[in-house]
């Protein structure tokens, strides 16, 4: 992730933007496919901020990775078609599924406390869902005594507290893991717990864990491919044209240049999002366009009242303002909230291109 502070708009009011990406094609991933896997949440007592971890272990072979070193692949063999009566959508849809009993033709994924020490916590400690970043929904569950559905996790219908699943202090468990369509997915945990004797959680870095769900959609399908092609004809080195090139030399690097349909070969900041802090009384408002065309794009706003700021507050889906057939932009504001001498709100902007 490449962070750029963009500019500073009336008073309380910042704007970052932040472009996350992740690659169809990325080669040094370890990609991991049939194995018995765990995510593993792991005790690093000498870590002074972050006393936890959320790490991969792939237990067949013996070997524990970070996040950014590998892919969690659900095969084709993991589809199946819903029959009638499930919450995961409608009979006869798609589905894949790496199924919290074993098969050997699919990835066998827990979830594991096996390296946290015994004594240290008061309790089970807590993976907690924090975003999914992907063409469709993810869900976690289990499997009822009765055929019925232990729903843990669901991006369906907005994610709070409540998705979160607890983990064993010692041992591991296993769940199923669904996602809706085929495609490349990030799905953003958080792990939480208490050791004994102290007052407050130890906490680990929000992790983003990349699901692969085949078949991926070829990369020439994808529109930011397109408009790579449109920009720069012939052109193949990704010093130029990759998501976080910058060639233009204007601080605005090429994803972001591409969702807010800016030109990435004029250096310019024209096009960067408008802050803006008007009514009576004030609210701050974060307003942007983005082309129609730039359908893989997902635009995040967060919000805090005091800088530097460790936890921004997520806020809601931005309101689209009314447009024109034929329109070539769409126009989103994000409502920042009422802006007060004595509680500035500001704000940052991410741009995900999936």
């Amino acid at each position: 992730m490449k962070s750029s502070l963009v500019h500073l708009f009336g008073v309380g009011v910042w704007v970052a933007l932040i472009p996350a990406y992740a690659a169809a094609d990325d080669p040094d991933r370890v990609r991991l496919r049939t194995s018995h896997v765990d995510i593993r949440v792991a005790f690093q007592p000498a870590d002074e901020t972050h006393k936890l971890a959320v790490v991969v272990r792939d237990d067949d072979a013996g070997r524990t990775y970070q996040s950014n070193e590998v892919a969690l692949v659900a095969v084709e063999a993991s589809r199946l078609t819903l029959p009638p009566g499930t919450v995961f959508g409608e009979e006869g849809d798609p589905f894949w599924v790496l199924p919290q009993s074993q098969n050997p033709a699919v990835l066998y994924l827990g979830l594991s406390g096996e390296s946290l020490p015994g004594g240290v916590f008061t309790t089970d400690l807590e993976l907690r869902l924090l975003e999914v970043r992907g063409p469709g929904r993810f869900y976690l569950w289990q499997a009822g005594a009765f055929g019925g559905f232990d729903l843990r996790m669901n991006s369906a219908d907005g994610i709070t507290a409540e998705d979160q699943v607890p983990v064993p202090v010692g041992g591991h468990v296993h769940y199923n893991w669904g996602f809706t369509t085929n495609g490349l997915y990030e799905v953003v945990f958080q792990a939480f717990g208490q050791r004994v004797g102290v007052a407050t959680n130890d906490y680990s870095l929000p992790t983003a864990l990349r699901f692969e769900v085949e078949p991926l959609p070829p990369e020439a399908e994808r529109p930011f491919v397109r408009w790579q092609q449109e920009q720069w004809p012939g052109v193949t080195d990704q010093a130029v044209i990759g998501p976080a090139a910058d060639p233009d030399g204007d601080g605005v690097v090429n994803a972001v240049e591409y969702a807010l349909g800016m030109d990435p070969q004029t250096p310019g900041r024209d096009g960067l999002p408008l802050a803006v802090v008007a009514g009576d009384p004030p609210r701050a408002t974060l307003q942007l366009s983005t082309p129609v065309a730039a359908t893989d794009v997902t635009f995040l706003c967060g919000r805090t009242h005091a800088l530097p700021a460790s936890v921004w507050d997520a806020m809601g889906d931005p309101m689209v303002a009314p447009g024109l057939p034929g329109d070539t932009e769409r126009v989103l504001v994000f409502d920042g909230g009422p802006v007060t001498a004595a509680q500035p709100v500001y704000l940052r902007l991410e741009v995900r291109l999936d």
